[in-house]
């Protein structure tokens, strides 16, 4: 996502002229773009500016074979492309021409042939040089850097530098000591204007350019979307490009869409949800959990981001329709929470309900073990961090709000209910089966409770988000977070020992709590660890709650610290 201007195959690019401290930088465009030419020319030059037969020859070799072996690892066929330069006004009004005849403009004829390869769009608010010197894919120093530094600080529309790593030995190779000085001191200096980033091979190049959602708006379209996991690794700079452009497409899939949504750029939504009805439209298929993912992914999205700033319908309704065409039997249903979802329906329950009739909805994950040591593996800090910790602050990371207050109760529960779904997406990537409203509902709400237990409950967690107060509604979700971990934390603990106990046979349970009541002594108090591991057979619940409630105050303090 982003706000500047897109175009398929055109890059910024700097032409430098002169030598030294007289050199001087232009800005100028590399335009490529997809011919249905056949013969033995895989790729023809065009236009008033000329390259020369080394940089010709240098861009067929390396750099199409580059974008061929991209293509091909893709599953894509093999392109024939059209490359020109946009002549320099001055240039063009003596009706002469300009000639290029370094590498320095390498980057940008690479990004604009792999954008009109791939159909990816290309942002108008950067420039990049550098040299791809290698088969590989890696990129080194060229010369005049200071004034092409020099040059994109005039352009406004300029807010990136991309240029090569000057700190790699083979710099040298290409830049004198002082020119290399020169170099750095330019770069560190543009820091106040431009964003600079150095880069070392073609893959760093991609991942600074291009965006989620160029990636898999090309995947949808150009049809590599169903290919993840398939690319083999070449490794090298290369082998980035790959792994980048074929990234468990699915899952990035809805976290980009979530990201456009919490943005507020239902537009770049709307764009996305159109490319994957067409992907499955012509490839006669449907998603067979589409439905309850956009239900759930909406219903997760803060109430005020909802309702003024998304306009209704996500999706034109004949292109629903169309695509309900390919749903078997089985997948009517989601069908269903597709249209629901589309039109904005179903996102909230009917509103508060009295504090006296909600039922708790318990939570838990999966989890295997069927001895003592594989238990440790799955309830030792680092994991139980890894599977929850990670995962829940990282979705409270990307959870946004408007404000810190809320307007009514009405508006604070369908926040927490939103929240609730929104955790829920994350620590399961995506839950295949739509949420119930009123467990939704129930479940944000017991969370609260626990989370504000010795604060006073759910009115003194509603005052605060009302009146802004200790932080306000933000405060309430970080609140809610932090007990959404410990609860899951400790239903998997609870879950682990119970499953493992129960796989053992009388004398294999005992020696379970014997090496339970070993490993677990740092944290549970001398009582416990002097008993016989016999009593524990059968109350082994009283090992995990104390495991889990001294692992909670541990992390407490450590976070006080």
């Amino acid at each position: 996502m982003t706000d500047s201007n897109e175009t398929i195959g055109r890059v910024k690019t700097v032409l430098v002229f002169g030598r030294g401290s007289a050199a001087k930088a232009v800005m100028s465009h590399m335009l490529a773009r997809r011919i249905d030419a056949h013969g033995r020319w895989r790729l023809r030059f065009s236009g008033t500016v000329q390259f020369s037969p080394a940089v010709k020859k240098h861009i067929r070799i390396t750099i199409v074979s580059l974008i061929d072996r991209v293509s091909s690892s893709l599953q894509l066929p093999q392109r024939n492309f059209e490359l020109s330069a946009v002549n320099l006004g001055a240039a063009s009004a003596l009706d002469v021409g300009v000639r290029i005849c370094g590498f320095s403009a390498d980057v940008a004829v690479l990004v604009a042939l792999l954008s009109t390869a791939l159909q990816m769009p290309v942002a108008d608010d950067f420039v990049a040089t550098g040299h791809v010197a290698s088969m590989q894919g890696d990129i080194r120093a060229v010369k005049g850097i200071p004034a092409k530094v020099h040059a994109a600080e005039q352009d406004d529309t300029i807010r990136r530098f991309i240029y090569p790593d000057l700190d790699q030995d083979q710099s040298l190779q290409a830049l004198s000591p002082s020119e290399r000085e020169q170099a750095i001191i330019a770069v560190m200096a543009a820091r106040e204007d431009l964003t600079t980033r150095a880069v070392r091979g073609i893959d760093e190049v991609v991942k600074e350019i291009f965006t989620e959602e160029d990636v898999i708006l090309a995947a949808l379209k150009e049809g590599f979307f169903r290919i993840t996991g398939q690319v083999v690794s070449c490794g090298g700079p290369v082998g980035g490009v790959l792994s980048f452009l074929s990234l468990d497409h699915e899952r990035r899939f809805w976290r980009a869409l979530e990201q456009c949504f919490l943005a507020g750029q239902d537009r770049h939504g709307k764009r996305l949800l159109a490319a994957l009805a067409n992907h499955l439209i012509t490839d006669e298929s449907y998603s067979s959990d589409m439905g309850a993912k956009l239900l759930n992914l909406m219903r997760s999205l803060p109430p005020l981001m909802r309702r003024p700033k998304i306009e209704w319908p996500l999706l034109d309704t004949a292109l629903c329709l169309k695509l309900a065409d390919f749903a078997a039997r089985a997948d009517h249903q989601d069908v269903l929470r597709l249209l629901d979802a589309v039109h904005g329906k179903g996102l909230t329950s009917a509103g508060p309900e009295s504090l006296a009739h909600r039922p708790a909805t318990a939570a838990t994950c999966e989890a295997d073990g069927t001895a003592f040591d594989a238990v440790v593996a799955q309830i030792d800090e680092q994991a139980l961090a890894h599977r929850f910790g990670i995962p829940v602050d990282s979705a409270r990371g990307s959870y946004l709000l408007e404000a810190s207050t809320v307007q009514s109760q009405q508006e604070f529960v369908e926040t927490l209910e939103a929240f609730y779904a929104h955790l829920h997406r994350w620590i399961s990537g995506g839950v295949q089966e739509a949420l119930d409203a009123e467990q939704m509902r129930s479940g944000a709400i017991h969370l609260l409770e626990a989370a504000f237990r010795g604060q006073g409950g759910y009115e003194a967690a509603y005052a605060r988000a009302r009146d802004g107060t200790q932080g306000g509604m933000r405060a309430v979700l970080d609140t809610v977070a932090e007990q959404f971990k410990r609860e899951r934390c400790s239903d998997h603990v609870r879950k682990v020992f119970r499953e493992a106990v129960s796989a053992l046979d009388w004398d294999g349970r005992v020696q379970f709590m014997r090496a339970a009541l070993k490993h677990l002594a740092p944290f549970l108090p001398p009582w416990l660890t002097d008993e016989p591991p016999e009593r524990f057979v059968r109350q082994y619940e009283a090992i995990v709650r104390t495991y889990v409630e001294s692992w909670d105050r541990f992390n407490r303090v450590l976070r006080t610290l």
